[in-house]
């Protein structure tokens, strides 16, 4: 049997699924209080057992001590409290004051009671800066118990499709004898992964990656960088309001990640596409793969188009009307449908591609619905840097070759 894991503030299960890839951790324990990620867990992993609590009370924090020490106790705790407080997308709210900046400490507080052989946390990298960080640090420390380590890592870097900076904070036993160190991939400067935009003949945009990564990045059989259209285009072709239905895949795998996402998967769930405005598809027509709202031409740039009586269009984010690049990597996947657009069909995309773009196999479970879904995924942990972080872990403590 192998490493007996808690997962905490579990949401659909990236952490324990990428975990769980290494071949030597199970996931036998989850908690959350967010039903709909918790039904998606509970499709993916039908052996963990799964517990629906609050742990910002300390009643439910003793009950799950309790219970999990009775089974005799856990070798790995891993989790990542809500980041809602420490993130920069916060629309001017206060956050020093958001109850969610208080889990971190009942992550600490947990792994203080149950003392694992290591733990690995997760959250946004704005963390860091948080006056509360260094006391997380040091009660995660204990009194010399554990040996702790943190670092930004970006999940480009190891093989995911999509952007997305994490601050990783992991510990080992102080019987383990050594420091741990975070594996960061490829160890591409974040900055790389964003885009170009070149006017000077047209609008055209580009990947910022230069050699020899570009070459990494374009060829199919290299799945350590992979872009927007190795991830999604043997997928079902659909339309805004359609469903894949019965449709399996349009194509046979184009290349390594296709291959990989594939394995042990028939056919997807989740390939969905929400319905979408005619005013929101003409504009994405007239957008170029990569681009945004500044593409729109003038008449398209009032809320009615061609009605400059009806107002300026007020969407002007840089987000907004944003079309994936196929060449580049996505942007974050975000908790809803209109991060950005897909960069062929005049649509938002779906769970199951967003899925794809977090680095989900084609067999994790996703179902049918569609908000709750995207949510989830938005909130998810990509597996892939799990997978990878978990491993060299492992590796320093001596668990694999």
């Amino acid at each position: 049997m192998g490493l007996r894991a808690l997962d905490l503030f579990c949401g659909m299960g990236g952490l324990s699924w990428g975990v769980q890839a290494t071949g030597a951790i199970i996931p036998v324990w989850a908690v959350d209080k967010h039903p709909p990620a918790l039904e998606i867990y509970q499709k993916n992993f039908p052996g963990t057992y799964i517990l629906d609590l609050d742990l910002s009370k300390p009643a439910q924090i003793k009950e799950l001590v309790e219970k999990i020490q009775f089974h005799d106790g856990v070798d790995i705790v891993i989790g990542g409290s809500p980041c809602r407080g420490f993130t920069q997308i916060r629309n001017g709210q206060d956050t020093k004051a958001d109850p969610h900046n208080r889990l971190a400490m009942k992550f600490a507080e947990i792994v203080r009671h149950l003392e694992p052989m290591m733990f690995i946390y997760e959250n946004v990298p704005q963390l860091a800066s948080f006056d509360a960080f260094p006391q997380f640090l040091s009660r995660l420390r204990g009194r010399g118990n554990y040996q702790v380590s943190y670092a930004v890592v970006e999940a480009a870097n190891f093989g995911t499709p999509s952007r997305r900076t994490r601050l990783f904070v992991v510990g080992f036993r102080r019987d383990l004898g050594q420091m741990p160190v975070i594996s960061k991939g490829l160890n591409i400067p974040h900055s790389r992964f964003w885009w170009q935009r070149d006017i000077s003949d047209g609008t055209i945009y580009s990947s910022r990656l230069q050699e020899p990564w570009r070459s990494q990045l374009l060829d199919p059989h290299d799945i350590s960088l992979v872009n927007a259209e190795q991830a999604l285009s043997d997928l079902p072709v659909l339309n805004a309001g359609e469903t894949a239905g019965r449709l399996a895949y349009a194509t046979s795998p184009q290349n390594a990640y296709q291959k990989w996402a594939r394995h042990g998967s028939r056919k997807p769930d989740g390939h969905v596409a929400p319905r979408i405005r005619p005013e929101t598809r003409e504009r994405l027509q007239a957008i170029v793969p990569g681009g945004n709202w500044r593409d729109l031409p003038e008449s398209l740039m009032y809320k009615i188009p061609h009605d400059p009586t009806s107002g300026e269009l007020k969407r002007r984010h840089y987000s907004a009307y944003r079309r994936l690049l196929p060449e580049g990597h996505s942007p974050t996947v975000q908790g809803h449908s209109d991060f950005a657009f897909h960069y062929k069909y005049e649509r938002a995309l779906t769970p199951r591609e967003l899925a794809r773009l977090m680095g989900f196999p084609d067999k994790f479970k996703l179902g049918q619905c569609y908000d709750s879904v995207v949510h989830a995924i938005g909130n998810a942990v990509p597996p892939l840097v799990a997978t990878d972080i978990a491993t060299a872990l492992l590796r320093q403590a001596g668990y694999l070759g």
